[in-house]
């Protein structure tokens, strides 16, 4: 009986971590078109293009964030289904409760941090950055 309930959570776990690595490709997605945006609403204005340029780093970093996040979530529900996988091989008393769904971290932002900067998750904004600031100087370069 205890194991139908393992395997139950383990599908609850299972779900959460597929919706997280969901909106973080919806994240992904929706921080290129932002940016692809802004240069092509930056490109059809005359004056003030190189000042303005510079907003287009907003939604890539505020982007970026989220990105880490979610991944640092995902990472933390990864941990919960692996702790609930053992105790279905080693039935023991000190695992987390049927149905827990609380994934916890002991050093939130040291994780929140590795997230964001995980090779996954920081390629897109550092390309995007490298780009702005690369179009920015060139506005400002040739004036």
């Amino acid at each position: 009986m205890t194991t139908d309930y393992r395997i139950k959570h383990l599908e609850m776990l299972q779900s959460i971590i597929a919706r997280l690595s969901q909106q973080s490709f919806t994240v992904r997605g929706w921080s290129v078109t932002l940016v692809s945006v802004i240069f092509a609403l930056l490109s059809a204005q005359s004056q003030h293009r190189s000042e303005l340029i510079l907003l287009a780093l907003a939604p890539t970093w505020i982007f970026w964030g989220l990105d880490g996040y979610y991944l640092n979530l995902e990472r933390r529900y990864r941990r919960l289904f692996a702790s609930v996988a053992r105790q279905l091989q080693t039935p023991s008393d000190s695992g987390p409760l049927p149905f827990d769904m609380v994934a916890e971290s002991t050093h939130p932002l040291r994780d929140l941090v590795r997230g964001a900067t995980a090779p996954s998750v920081a390629a897109i904004p550092v390309v995007l950055t490298a780009l702005i600031l690369g179009y920015w100087t060139f506005l400002v370069v040739t004036g």
